[in-house]
């Protein structure tokens, strides 16, 4: 009779902790944005290199936008002057005092929404529909025109590294690439360069 009850409170206990468990709903989201299925190796290793790259350029332009937006507050607790050191660097690329900072917030505030954007088309990516190229490159070129024709060419050249560049120049050949190869496979080919590769079951 004891074992009974601890069994039972023992299964209780199990289905509680279960049930209060994150996994499983974490799971689901996963599953209800990225698909059940996994794809081919070849796209997961696209999708998991641009998410490295979404994610810096996502988490700068939100530090960038919040930085600014707290200027006063920087100002205040650390001593560093944001606003004259950024109002310096706007008349030197010929911006009027106030104006560079106004344009740079709203860089990188629209820069969140771009990144966004190119997130979608990394989720479609995953999920091997063709849409992909779309979202993935209109938001790279849109973020990339903003720099240059909000703010100025200048700007893109001196003030953008880099780094910068050529993570943007990986994120859009291995687009292009990947849209080509997918196009392929479609047609009956391979997505790999190498020939067929085994797709792994998820």
């Amino acid at each position: 009779m004891e074992n009974t009850y601890s069994d039972k409170s023992s299964e209780g206990t199990e289905k509680t902790t279960k049930f209060q468990s994150p996994k499983p709903t974490l799971v689901r989201m996963r599953n209800v944005v990225f698909g059940k299925k996994k794809p081919d190796i070849y796209t997961r290793v696209t999708f998991y290199i641009n998410m490295v790259l979404w994610l810096s350029f996502m988490l700068w332009n939100i530090i960038g936008y919040f930085a600014i937006s707290s200027r006063n507050m920087i100002s205040e607790m650390k001593g560093i002057k944001v606003e004259e050191i950024i109002g310096a660097r706007g008349v030197e690329l010929g911006f009027e005092p106030g104006d560079f900072i106004t344009r740079l917030t709203v860089v990188h505030g629209v820069g969140i929404l771009c990144w966004g954007v190119i997130f979608f088309g990394l989720v479609l990516l995953y999920r091997k529909r063709k849409q992909f190229v779309y979202f993935i490159i209109g938001g790279v070129i849109f973020y990339i025109g903003l720099n240059v024709f909000y703010l100025s060419f200048q700007f893109f050249r001196e003030d953008i590294t880099g780094f910068d560049k050529v993570c943007l120049l990986i994120i859009t050949l291995s687009t292009v690439i990947h849209a080509v190869l997918m196009n392929n496979e479609r047609r009956g080919g391979s997505i790999s360069f190498f020939g067929d590769g085994d797709e792994e079951d998820s």
